[in-house]
């Protein structure tokens, strides 16, 4: 997955999210295999503290070996984004 890719799925669930006024479709956490993080473009995704882990735009990233790329909302990521923030801006 690209930052344009992963953008893209933020923005589209934050979207249906609003006009639902479901906050369960906002982003939860986005998935990714170590060699897609590795991929992406140095700082874009980093460690905000040792408590909240890695973010990308507010949303955490979950990085392992054996995960699939993908972006995950609320009631997908079975709390493993927890805790929540606000979907930042594209930098």
């Amino acid at each position: 997955m690209t930052t344009d890719e992963i953008d893209a799925m933020l923005d589209k669930m934050a979207e249906e999210a609003a006009a639902t006024g479901d906050e369960n479709l906002l982003p939860g956490a986005i998935s990714m295999a170590c060699d897609s993080y590795f991929r992406l473009p140095l700082g874009v995704a980093r460690c905000t503290n040792i408590i909240h882990g890695i973010r990308y735009r507010g949303v955490q990233v979950l990085v392992a070996r054996a995960r699939d790329d993908k972006v995950m909302n609320r009631s997908e990521d079975e709390g493993l984004g927890a805790p929540y923030f606000e979907l930042e801006p594209k930098a």
